[in-house]
């Protein structure tokens, strides 16, 4: 500022104008995202999560997210900042869901051929062996429809491997059960009887 006099002396002094951006920045997140599992994975890699819109009263503005470099089987928050030159900032959320569509693989045990039980018809206690199973993340579990007792003849039995998402995978085995006991017999005590009278035989012998 100057003041001047009617002759012409003056004096000067200085104001500052500081001029403050408390204007927060705008932004919209791309739409939920919701993808499979990468091939024989259990994460998701490389998700194409779409652009934000974002807007600031100022230019240099810029955005960022936290999204890490692969996303787990479930649903992830993903921030979303945008940050102006005078450090105002904004934020939203995407979420991303990621689902495991990949069955698990399930190869049963041999068939099983085994005579019954000792003094029985059925076979109990038969031993069925283990399936082998393998699943893209870990979690699975395995089942099977194996009755308590087999009877004779054959039996299937279904073998089912379920993973933590519900995806399963069955396969069957066979359970023959034979009956390789000999049957008991003992004949009537000896019978002595007399011809029929006039004949030289005899008929309606009581055995």
């Amino acid at each position: 500022w100057t003041v001047k006099d009617a002759s012409n002396n003056t004096a000067t002094c200085t104001q500052t104008v500081t001029i403050t951006d408390n204007i927060n920045p705008t932004i919209t997140c791309p739409a939920a995202v919701s993808v499979n599992v990468d091939a024989g994975s259990c994460v998701a890699t490389g998700v194409a999560l779409g652009s934000p819109v974002f807007a600031d009263n100022c230019s240099g503005a810029t955005v960022s997210n936290d999204a890490p470099s692969s996303f787990p089987i479930g649903t992830t928050t993903v921030t979303w900042t945008v940050k102006d030159a005078s450090n105002n900032t904004t934020t939203c959320t995407q979420t991303v869901t990621i689902t495991d569509n990949i069955n698990p693989t399930i190869t049963c045990p041999a068939a099983v051929n085994v005579n019954v039980d000792a003094g029985s018809c059925v076979a109990t206690a038969v031993a069925l062996g283990s399936p082998v199973f393998a699943d893209n993340c870990s979690g699975a579990t395995v089942s099977n429809d194996a009755p308590s007792t087999f009877p004779i003849g054959s039996t299937t039995v279904t073998w089912t491997v379920k993973d933590a998402s519900n995806n399963t995978a069955t396969c069957t085995q066979t359970v023959t059960i034979t009956d390789n006991i000999n049957p008991t017999i003992t004949c009537p005590a000896a019978v002595s009887v007399n011809v029929d009278a006039g004949s030289c035989v005899a008929t309606g012998v009581a055995l």
